[in-house]
Formats: C-alpha cells, structure tokens, sequence
C-alpha cells in the first residue's frame, strides 16, 4: 500500500479544500451577500436619518426668513409711500436678529449660511439707506426685490438636499404662496408710482384724458391669481384663504378701475382702500408663508424620525434574519459534517490501525477467523449513512479475505514443516550411514568423496532448516548450557566446505546460551557460506571482533569479493532492518531472508558495507551486533556437571614438543554434526611412495558418534555406535556436558594413538627433495565438515596423542597437505580435552610458564629508580625495565625460538604447490560460484 502523502494543493484549487471550507464557502457567500445588501439598506435609512435631521435643523430657520422678506416688503412699501409705521421697523429688527441667530446654526451648509448672512448684512444696509432720506421709491423697489431673491434662495439651497416627495411638494407649496406674497409688493410699489405720477399736472393731464399707465398693476395683479391658482392644488377646493386671497384681488381691480374713472373727472384715487386690501391679503400670504414653512421642518422632522426608526428596525430585521441564517446554515453544515468526520475518522482508522492491527493479529494467531471490527459510528439511512455501511462492508470483505490468506498461509507454512522435518530426518538417516560408511572406508579418494557427500548432506539440512524458518517454525532444540562465543564461531565456520579460508583472530570472552546458540551458528554459517561463494577462491574470509558501547559483541565478516552495488547494498540493508518479508525474490535470496528472521528473532543487528573503497571488486563487509541481553557470563569451560563413573582409558605419554607451536598440526580435519573417526586410522602414505599396511579399525571409538536429528551446537549428545555392557544405574550427564568415552572391551584390542607429523629440519630438505617430491604419488588432502555439538567438536579438533618420538620416521612435508588451517592452527585449545580424563594427581603447588613474567613485573615494581643529584629526577638506563614479551616454554625455557630459514621456505613452496594443486582439482570437480550473492 502506498503511504505517500499527495502533492500539496493550491489555495486556489477548490478541489483541493477540505470539506469544512467547502461548506465554510458555500454558506458564506450567500450569508456575506446578505449581510452586504442588510447593511446597504441600515446604512441608506441611516443615512436618511441624518440627512432628515440635519434638514429639520435648518428649516427651523425658514420661517423667521419668510417674516424677515414679508416684514421687509411692508417697510419698505410704507417708506416709499410715506405710510410708514413704527412698529414696522420694530418688527424687521426683531426678525434680523432671528435670521443672523439662525445663519450661526452649525448644522447649516457653509454656502447657505455664507447667503443668510449675505441676504442680513443687504437687509441692514437697506435699513440705513430707508433711514437717510431721499430715497427714490424705485431704488428702494429694486432693492427690496433683490433682497427677497437673496432669501429664496437661501431657502432652496436649504431645503435642496431633502429628496422625500412630501417635502419637495411642501417646499414648492412655500416658494409659490412666497412669490404670491412678493406680488403684493409689487403692486404696492405701482400704486406709489401712480400717486406720485397723478401728483404732478403732467399725470393728473394724462388722468384726465384716461391714459394713466396700469400695465405694472394689471401685470402684478395677474402673476398672484395666477400663483393663487398654483396653490390651489395644494388646498381643497373650499379654503377661504385663497377664496380671500381671490376676492382680494378683485377688490384691488375694482378700486382701481373706480379710481381711474374718478380721477378722470378729476377725483382722487383710492389709495387707503387699495393700501388696505393690500395688508389685508400680506397678511394671509403671511399665514400660509409660516403654515408652509412650519408644515415642512414638521414633515422634516417626522421624516427624520421616520428614518431613525426604519433604520432601527431594519438593523434588527437584518440581524435578526443574518443570526437566523447562520444558525441555519451552522445546523444543516454540522449535519453534514459531522457524519462525514466520523466516516472519515472510522475509513482512516480502519485503513491505518485497526485493519493492520488485524492483520497482525490474523497473521499471529493460530485461529484466523476472528473477524470482529468495530463498524463506524453513522447511523443514518442517507447517502453518507450509505457510503458508511460501504466502508464497513470494505472492511469485513478484507478482514475475510487476510483471513482467508493467513489460513493458507498457516497450510502452506505447515506443509513447509512437515516437508522440511521429513527432508531433515532423510538427510540426518543419510548423514548417519554417510558417516557409517567413513568409518568402514580405508581408500582415501573414496573417503575424500564420503566427506564431499557428507557436506553436501549438511548443506541440505542447513536447506531444511532455512525452509522452517522460511515457515516461520522455531526448530524445536533441548536447553543447554551456555556455549562460548568461540565455540560458536568455529561450529558456524565448520558448516561450510571452504573453511580452511575463513581467517579468525582472538575470540572475544563471552557465552550464548544453548537456545541462542543454536540460531547465531546458523546465522553465521549463511553469511560466511555468502563470503566465501561471493570472494575468489584463494582470497581469504575474516572474522573480526570488538566489544561495543553498550557492552555487546560486534562481529565482523570481511571478503573480497566481486561487491555489491551501493543501491542494493541500501536495499539488502532494508531488508536486514525490517526482518524480511516473504514474496517473489525469498527463493532467489533464501540466506538473506533466513538472516533477516533470524536477527529479528533474537535481536541481533546486521549490517552490510563495503570492505574496500575500490571500483573492482569491493568486497563485503558484514557486521553483526550481539546485544547485552545475549551475553551471559563465561562459565568454567570444564565444569560439566556430574558425570558417570567410568574406567580411564589407556593414554600414551605425549613425547616432549621440540617444534614451535605453529609447526604443530592436527591429523584430522574438521567434521560435522556427530561424525567420528576411529580411534586408530590407517597412518597416512609415506613420501617414498610405498604405502604402510593400515591396521584394523578396533569396533568401538572412543570419540563421541552423531546422532541423525541432533541439534548440533546445544549440546545434545548421540549414543554410541555399539551397545555397552550393562553397568550399575548411574547418574545422567548433564546437558552440553561431553559424553565420555566407552571404555575398550575385554578382549579388544586398544587403539593406538595417532601421531603428529614430524618436525620437518632445514637440513633435510633442499629443492632437489621437493621437486622429487612432486613426482611421488601424492593422497589428497581429506577435509570433512564440523560438529554441531561442541563436546564433539572439541573431540574431533583435540590433536591425536602423539607417537614417541623413535617411533616416527622423518618424513618430507607432503606437498597436498594442509599444513597450517585456521581451524587447527588458531583453535586447539584447552576445552578441546577430554574433562573427564585424569592424567594424574593434582600438583600440590601450582605453576606457569608466565609466573616468570609476573615474577619479573614484581621484582621491577618493587625497585626503586636511582635518583639523579643534579636533576633531582629518576635516571632510566635501555634495557633495565625491560620486561619477558612471550611465556618461556616449560621445557626450552628460552623467551624466543629460533626458526630455521630453509624449513619456512620449504613450507612456503610446499604450500604453493598444495594450493595449485588443490585449485585445479577443485575447477576440475565443481563448478565455480564467484559472484552469487
């Protein structure tokens, strides 16, 4: 399954949103909407409000400017006709000081207050001007009408930003009743022409013969009725003020007509009834001037509050309906989120924890067919509620079908066992008449192809326990005791053909216990098999050591080989890490899974790497990590618990050494599982071609023989090849204890111990001899396979007991013989003797070659260094401290051997020739596998 995340979306990208901002979205863009559009209309009755305020604010003015023009015109048609009063100038006064009050309103506009001001300051300098004398009529006409265009306009610039309908109708209702009024003006300022025209002889002429001029009166007689009848729209039909207004009129026309016609027969005109229907109709145009002007800051007011409370009250609609929506829209998107979540949370968990924590659980249990899951938490029975049971279908449908698989793989891996057990036991019964017909075999070619058969049998073993691993079976091994780590890495070197190239220095301290053991030999063999497959022939395999941080045991396998890519070095790397997987490519890499399964099974970190930084052939290097919990204490290696009561056998006296240790070589290789040589074999063929008779194998063997089925390296011992006479009940040995050795029947005869080659002398041998030697015949090199058990191996790698020394006939070193194998040379040691063997008393003191050495360490600790008097410090002399380097020998007792130059070089060509030899037998025979991994 792919557990990449996806690429990251867009912020643009809608797709990519999440459900909660989809749904975020699509209930917010109508919401946002509406709460634009609500707002648009709270802000528009607000600012409705406002305006009607404000407007309500300065048309309080326009009443006092209306009584400020008509009481103005009264003025100024007294002082023009001489009919003046004071009360009149009275009033203008008291009006302008209204009028300026008002022009200082801050509410007003700077033009219409700036034009207030402009109409008062006119009205003053009129006043002045009425109030020095001598003024025309007609100037003062002109002024006053210019000063009465001044206040309405004022009064438009006021009433101009109020659009309601009512007040526009109300503001034209004010300017016609006002320019009605002006007309009175008018035509009172005619009457004033005409009786100063009939004062003089020249209009009381023109009165005579009918020609008075009557154009300005007729004119301003019409524009009132005229404007009368504009405000007859605005009245009923029946108002009396415009009815008086009407008959007003007429009166004025009457009077004049009578007036004229009376002034042509030299009459008077009728100026006091005419200056008296005038007043009379001032005063009515007055009434509906401040009813107009009042009836419109009323309405503005109203408005204004109108607008307050429609701005309010929509406020509240629009919260109201935005709050109400939202709760909607929160409601129906919690409705559709919230399943979706939990499908989401249960598909999520399902895929991610629960499904592979069933699996698991599938895969590790016996019984597959619990299939039980927790469904996801949607109960509804719409579409989401649908594509929830879906999931929860998904998800049975695969718990059935892991079942299903883990039931066939819990088959497949039982017909594993069982093909691999019955493989195993053939194998152990072949191995055991293998190692039947060895004992029986006396022709060393036929016994070199004995001991290749008997690695090839091991080797398939090693296949079968590879394919119960493969199966996931622990191969079923008694308890032992603990093994030492050095008996560990020769039962794992002795598993693979080539041993003799695996290099190994000093063991580190430290032991495995049996059940460990067991599979870190295994696990060792199928890397050191690798090496030694994947490196050339004649290079060598190490094995290096070191102790590691957390106090473990870090093993190292080196080869030259041909390497392996840096790619599918991470890749193997991965599949150490991860404890391997079963799939197409286990069959082809069968070591590399079973070392995988079995470093997860214990623990254990392996890790692979270049040897070399080279581009050809690189090598690889293995590590391994034995962990602390693995490593248990060394115990003694020859305590092995109570053992039977049994005669010692007869052990020749070994002849004193007189060749260093590295000229000494075991007369056996190594084996494996149980197989045992007999105690006497047949003494290998002298240089001078001749073979010596062999003697006959006695029945018995006093080396511990295999068992088919043994577990090898836990110590399990097998029982001997031929029955023991019955013998009084004994006590069991314990486990991993080595079995002793049968005692020789009566009437057997005793095997005679094998001896060691002879130390080869410089002296006797020159290149003469060794190319004579070539021409001799010459018996292969026999090479068998290790134990698994290291009581039988440490029997098959103990040196056979050495002839005395006149008994052993010099002989040249054979040029096919191994003379030095890491096995013999760096492994003889003192658990390779037999526990149960007592040579003797015990000494009542007890020493050692290297007590010397202590000795001397002693004796220089304890000396004090002399003093130098000038210096004050100790003087050191080359030589004094100088402390023994080796142990000295307990016979020699020199710290140094000497070493003859011939007899090394003789060795070194012996061993050239051994090595070309055994190379071209080896191509000869089998077929080479450089460079499989």
């Amino acid at each position: 399954m792919d557990e990449h995340s996806p690429p990251r979306a867009k912020f643009w990208d809608i797709e990519g949103w999440g459900l909660r901002w989809k749904v975020t979205a699509v209930l917010a863009v109508p919401v946002t909407v509406a709460m634009i559009l609500g707002g648009l209309r709270v802000e528009a009755e607000l600012s409705g409000a406002v305006q009607y305020t404000s407007a309500a604010n300065q048309v309080s003015g326009i009443p006092d400017m209306v009584a400020l023009e008509a009481a103005m015109g009264t003025l100024s048609g007294g002082v023009a006709s001489g009919t003046a009063l004071a009360e009149d100038r009275q009033t203008v006064e008291e009006l302008l000081e209204q009028v300026s009050e008002g022009a200082r309103n801050p509410e007003l506009d700077r033009d219409v207050a700036a034009s207030i001001n402009k109409s008062v300051a006119d009205t003053r300098s009129l006043l002045d001007l009425m109030d020095s004398g001598g003024v025309p009529p007609s100037v003062i006409g002109d002024r006053q009408r210019a000063l009465a265009e001044d206040f309405i306009d004022s009064a438009e610039l006021i009433l101009a930003p109020v659009e309601d309908p009512e007040v526009i109708d109300k503001s034209f209702q004010l300017m016609t009743s006002w320019q009605a009024q002006r007309r009175l003006f008018d035509q009172a300022m005619a009457m004033v022409d005409l009786m100063n025209l009939y004062s003089t002889a020249e209009g009381r002429a023109l009165a005579r013969a009918g020609n008075i001029p009557m154009n300005d009166i007729v004119f301003s007689a019409g524009s009132e009725s005229g404007l009368l009848d504009l405000l007859g729209r605005f009245y009923p039909e029946d108002d009396t003020q415009l009815a008086s207004l009407h008959e007003q009129i007429t009166t004025r026309n009457r009077l004049i007509d009578d007036g004229v016609a009376d002034a042509a027969q030299g009459g008077l005109l009728p100026v006091l009834q005419i200056r008296g229907s005038l007043i009379s109709s001032k005063d009515i145009y007055q009434d509906l001037t401040s009813a107009a002007a009042a009836d419109i800051a009323d309405t503005v007011t109203t408005k204004a509050a109108d607008a307050r409370s429609a701005a309010l009250r929509d406020t509240a609609v629009v919260m109201g309906t935005l709050l109400a929506a939202l709760i909607l829209a929160l409601l129906v998107s919690r409705s559709l989120v919230g399943p979706i979540r939990k499908l989401r949370y249960g598909a999520l968990k399902a895929a991610r924890r629960d499904l592979p924590q069933a699996i698991e659980k599938i895969k590790s249990s016996d019984d597959p067919r619990d299939l039980s899951f927790d469904p996801v938490p949607v109960d509804s029975t719409e579409e989401i509620g649908q594509l929830a049971r879906a999931v929860d279908d998904m998800h049975g449908q695969a718990l059935k079908l892991a079942g299903e698989q883990a039931q066939l793989r819990l088959q497949i891996s039982d017909m594993f066992e069982t093909l691999a057990r019955r493989s195993k036991s053939l194998v152990d019964q072949q191995l055991g008449l293998i190692e039947k017909l060895e004992f029986e075999e006396k022709d060393p070619k036929r016994l070199e192809s004995l001991f290749r058969l008997d690695h090839l049998a091991a080797r398939m073993r090693r296949n079968g326990e590879n394919l119960l691993v493969l199966a996931g079976t622990r191969v079923r091994r008694n308890q032992s005791a603990a093994v030492p780590l050095g008996d560990v890495l020769r039962a794992a070197i002795s598993e693979v053909e080539d041993y003799q190239r695996v290099q190994v220095g000093a063991t580190p301290e430290g032991a495995l216990s049996g059940s460990v053991a067991t599979d870190v030999v295994h696990l060792l063999a199928e890397l050191v098999d690798n090496a030694l497959r994947a490196s050339p022939p004649g290079s060598p395999v190490t094995f290096g050591f070191a102790r590691a941080v957390d106090g473990g045991v870090l093993l190292e396998i080196a080869d030259r080989g041909i390497g392996v890519p840096t790619d599918e070095l991470t890749e193997i790397n991965e599949r150490l890490a991860s404890g391997g997987e079963v799939g197409p490519e286990t069959a082809r890499h069968m070591g590399l899974f079973v070392v995988s399964r079995l470093a997860q099974r214990h623990g254990l970190t392996v890790r692979m790497r270049p040897t070399f930084d080279t581009a050809r052939n690189p090598g690889v290097t293995v590590s391994i990590h034995l962990p602390t919990s693995l490593i248990v204490a060394h115990s003694n290696r020859f305590d092995t618990g109570q053992q039977a009561v049994v005669a010692a056998p007869e052990r020749p006296a070994l002849p004193p050494r007189d060749t260093t240790r590295s000229e000494e070589r075991p007369a056996l290789p190594s084996r494996r599982e149980s197989a045992t040589a007999p105690a006497a074999q047949p003494p290998l063929p002298e240089r001078n071609g001749h073979d010596s008779a062999p003697t006959a194998s006695p029945p018995g063997s006093a080396l511990p023989r295999r068992t088919p089925g043994a577990s090898g390296i836990t110590g399990d011992t097998g029982v001997p090849s031929a029955p023991t006479p019955a013998r009084e009940p004994e006590t069991p040995p314990a486990r991993g204890a080595v079995t002793p050795p049968r005692p020789p029947r009566a009437g057997e005869p005793r095997p005679e111990p094998a001896g060691l080659d002879p130390v080869v002398d410089g002296s006797s041998l020159s290149l003469g001899d060794e190319a004579g030697a070539l021409e001799q015949d010459q018996v292969p090199t026999v090479q068998r396979h290790r134990y698994r058990d290291p009581a039988k191996t440490a029997s098959f790698f103990r040196a056979r007991t050495e002839q005395p020394a006149q008994q052993q006939p010099p002989r040249r070193p054979d040029p096919l013989e191994d003379t030095g194998t890491p096995i013999f040379d760096q492994m003889v040691s003192e658990w390779l003797r037999d526990p149960t063997k007592n040579d003797g008393p015990p000494p009542t003191t007890w020493e050692s070659p290297a007590d010397a050495g202590w000795s001397a360490v002693e004796r220089v600790r304890s000396t004090p260094a002399e003093i130098d008097p000038d210096l004050g410090l100790p003087k050191r002399r080359p030589g004094e401290r100088l402390l023994p380097g080796t142990v000295e020998g307990a016979q020699t007792g020199t710290l140094r051997r000497v070493r003859d130059p011939e007899t090394i070089r003789a060795k070194l060509s012996s061993h050239q020739r051994g090595v070309r030899s055994g190379r071209a037998r080896t191509h000869t025979d089998t077929p080479s596998t450089e460079g499989e991994r």
